[in-house]
C-alpha cells in the first residue's frame, strides 16, 4: 500500500495542471476577495485637517444624506448626517480602522498587485470613522456594504 501511495503521489507531482483547474482556482481567489470585501469594508472619502475641516474631500466621492441628495460638508460634525455615497470611479476597499491612529508604513516600494475596489455607483454608508494621521488631522473613512457583483480587482 505504501508503494502504491508513493507512485500515485509521484504521478500527481509530475502531471501538468490543466488550464481549467488554474481558471477555477483564479476564480475562487477573486470570489473570496470579493466576499471578504463585502463583509465590512471601508473606502476613504477624504481627509480632515487638524482643525476638523475638509482638507481635501476626494472629487470622485459624493456624500449623500438619507434622501439621497448631495450633502454639503465642511467639517467633522456635518459628516454625522452621511447615509450614502456615490462613487464616480472605482474606490479601493480597505479594512476599517475606526478611530485608531494609523502607523506609518515603510517607504519601500512594493510590486503592484490587484486589490479589491467598489465599482462606480451608489452605496449605503453604515458608519463614518476618523483614523488619526501621525502628521495631524484624520482620514474620513466610510463603512460600506458592497455586494459581491460590485467588487472588482484593480491594480493601483
Amino acid at each position: 500500500m505504501t508503494a502504491h501511495f508513493l507512485l500515485t503521489k509521484a504521478r500527481l507531482r509530475t502531471s501538468p495542471v490543466p488550464a481549467s483547474r488554474l481558471a477555477l482556482a483564479t476564480w475562487l481567489l477573486v470570489a473570496a476577495a470579493g466576499a471578504q470585501a463585502a463583509d465590512a469594508a471601508c473606502i476613504t472619502a477624504g481627509r480632515l485637517d487638524a482643525d476638523g475641516r475638509w482638507a481635501p474631500q476626494f472629487q470622485a466621492v459624493r456624500l449623500l444624506d438619507e434622501a439621497g441628495r448631495a450633502l454639503p460638508t465642511r467639517n467633522r460634525a456635518d459628516l454625522a448626517r452621511v447615509r450614502g455615497v456615490e462613487l464616480m470611479q472605482p474606490a479601493l476597499l480597505s479594512t476599517c480602522e475606526g478611530e485608531r491612529t494609523l502607523t506609518r508604513g515603510e517607504d519601500i516600494a512594493t510590486a503592484k498587485a490587484p486589490v479589491p475596489a467598489a465599482t462606480p455607483g451608489r452605496l449605503a454608508v453604515d458608519g463614518v470613522g476618523f483614523p488619526k494621521l501621525q502628521s495631524g488631522g484624520a482620514l474620513v473613512e466610510l463603512k460600506v456594504q458592497v455586494p459581491p457583483d460590485r467588487v472588482v480587482m484593480v491594480t493601483r
